[in-house]
């Protein structure tokens, strides 16, 4: 039997990705279609803001190309009246990733996965957002970013940084060909959850926990000791102690290894 969810939309990605990532791992898990209706308060051409390079909708329906593959039906529903619906979630027990952990967990088709740079760092900051993100998810200040960046050039990377409007393209080339990701919880943080790649997102908020569990997350006095503890053994793992650095590694590749073996037994 095909299950049917009605998902209220909002501007971020995500949001969006939040939804692919329940619908797709609940098809996987119990052998059924089903069909995600993803409701807009707006139409197919809507800009959030006009200096946008595309739309929600165009992001949404590339993303959507990239993933690995369920029996997941995605309709656009535009000038819904059932837009207010963004915490569609709540409304269902199998979605609720406080009770399910695993429930948004899924990933990209690896056949688009592109050799790795490791000189290559990307970071985003909630500088050139829309609007302002939550006060918690910006306590770090800018100049600290700006002195990060600078660490890491010295260190011998090439610094990517990506802002809410980098075409979805080029965010998500250069997610997938980075070494690891520093960054706030919002912005790219689905497509590099899905690309499992590691990262350093600087929230310690639980909500965080929900939505990129394999990252390595920092609070903020935490967050702005990288500059001096990024390759310092600090983490004791298996009789070892490993650097930031490595830990971020470690965890990314235990959370891929983790679900190719949950995917691999359904």
């Amino acid at each position: 039997m095909t299950k049917i969810l009605n998902w209220g939309m909002t501007p971020g990605m995500g949001d969006v990705m939040m939804a692919l990532n329940c619908a797709h791992r609940w098809s996987c898990e119990n052998k059924q279609p089903i069909i995600l209706n993803l409701h807009w308060f707006h139409d197919k051409d809507h800009l959030h803001h006009p200096e946008d390079p595309e739309t929600i909708i165009e992001r949404t329906d590339y993303i959507l190309g990239l993933y690995l593959k369920a029996d997941v039906q995605v309709n656009h529903i535009f000038n819904s009246d059932q837009y207010h619906l963004k915490e569609t979630y709540k409304r269902y027990d199998w979605l609720e990733p406080r009770e399910n952990k695993n429930t948004n967990n899924w990933m990209f088709d690896p056949s688009i996965n592109l050799p790795i740079d490791e000189n290559k760092v990307v970071i985003w900051r909630p500088t050139f957002n829309a609007e302002p993100p939550r006060l918690w998810k910006r306590r770090i200040q800018n100049d600290y970013w700006n002195e990060l960046i600078k660490f890491l050039n010295f260190m011998g990377y090439d610094v990517v940084e990506l802002c809410y409007r980098t075409p979805i393209r080029e965010a998500t080339y250069h997610i997938n060909t980075c070494d690891f990701i520093i960054c706030y919880d919002g912005m790219w943080h689905y497509i590099a959850k899905n690309f499992m790649k590691p990262m350093i997102v600087s929230s310690q908020d639980r909500i965080t926990t929900y939505h990129t569990r394999h990252a390595l997350r920092l609070g903020t006095k935490n967050f702005e000791k990288l500059i001096h503890n990024m390759y310092s053994p600090k983490y004791r793992n298996e009789g070892k102690f490993l650097s930031v650095y490595d830990f971020i590694h470690y965890k990314a590749n235990k959370h891929k290894e983790k679900f190719w073996n949950w995917y691999n037994a359904n």
